[in-house]
């Protein structure tokens, strides 16, 4: 009797999936990104109080989602909300992962001493609480968005520069990085020439997963009073103002609660599915006898979304 091995064709499933949803995921993510843009030149203005219409339930006309306390409409705050916690992800995310990359490529490739003191000043970074690191910058500075995006990128750097580090080591120690050296190939050039690209896949797999993270983070700020401040509409804040009314009007808290899960699993599932598709695309070139990408691209999501 022939026929198709069992572990090809549960791998064949596990790769279906993993596409399937990789596409979800990315569509759910697009659908929002559009909403974020189009919708408040389609909603009402997120400002506009009516007082004749507060605390009006979900599935009232013109009021798709209800109204708050003012007379706001909740559906026009949520969608409005959704820039700034995109704002804070998409920069604090790209702050994170650059400062992240160069430093764990210095700290993989330089000398001691170079490595030593970045190590450090990951581990004091990674040991202080980034509430309390919240506390003592905005205190300093006072609360903003600008403030906001520098607590992302403080609280993410220190994770991706650990996963850059350990897979920049591995790749100094290979045959390629170490002929480059004896050609003449400075050690600038040999770091961001040869090495640098080989860690293109792992940081593509964390962007996703850290951003997922700082949804959630910005979210925590806004409702602790650290974030966007009123009137600005944030998800946060909009938890923080519902939440006097949570046993009369259940709908300022459930819906922005909502659309903070959604986007949070969303982006980390869509930085899952990600890290297994590119993990395969990595096997099958070895296979071919292609140039395999680094040892280390398989990053887990709590290595990922350390914060």
């Amino acid at each position: 009797m022939t026929g198709v091995p069992l572990n090809w064709t549960s791998r064949r499933r596990s790769a279906l999936a993993d596409r399937f949803l990789l596409i979800l995921t990315a569509a759910v993510l697009a659908l929002l990104i559009l909403a974020a843009v189009v919708g408040p030149l389609l909603l009402p203005d997120p400002l506009t109080q009516e007082l004749a219409a507060r605390m009006v339930p979900p599935l009232t006309p013109g009021h798709p989602l209800g109204t708050d306390a003012l007379g706001r409409d909740v559906l026009s705050r949520i969608v409005s909300g959704s820039r700034t916690s995109l704002f804070v992800a998409l920069f604090g995310v790209a702050g994170s992962l650059l400062v992240g990359t160069v430093a764990g490529l210095l700290a993989g490739s330089s000398t001691r001493w170079v490595a030593w003191l970045i190590d450090r000043l990951i581990d004091v970074q990674m040991a202080l609480p980034y509430i309390i690191l919240a506390i003592i910058i905005v205190s300093a500075t006072g609360p903003s968005l600008g403030v906001l995006v520098l607590l992302m990128v403080l609280a993410g750097w220190p994770s991706a520069a650990r996963i850059v580090r350990s897979i920049t080591m591995a790749e100094r120690a290979k045959d390629y990085a170490r002929a480059a050296e004896m050609i003449g190939a400075s050690g600038t050039r040999v770091l961001f020439r040869y090495i640098g690209p080989t860690v293109r896949p792992v940081v593509l797999t964390i962007a996703p997963l850290q951003a997922s993270a700082m949804i959630v983070m910005e979210a925590t700020l806004s409702f602790l009073g650290l974030g966007v401040q009123p009137p600005t509409p944030s998800w946060g804040g909009i938890l923080l103002e519902g939440k006097p009314y949570l046993a009369t009007a259940w709908w300022l808290t459930t819906f922005p609660g909502i659309a903070i899960a959604l986007t949070a699993a969303a982006m980390l599932g869509l930085g899952s599915s990600l890290e297994s598709v590119l993990r395969r695309r990595r096997t099958r070139r070895a296979q071919d006898g292609a140039p395999a990408a680094p040892d280390r691209t398989e990053v887990t999501d709590a290595e990922a979304i350390t914060l």
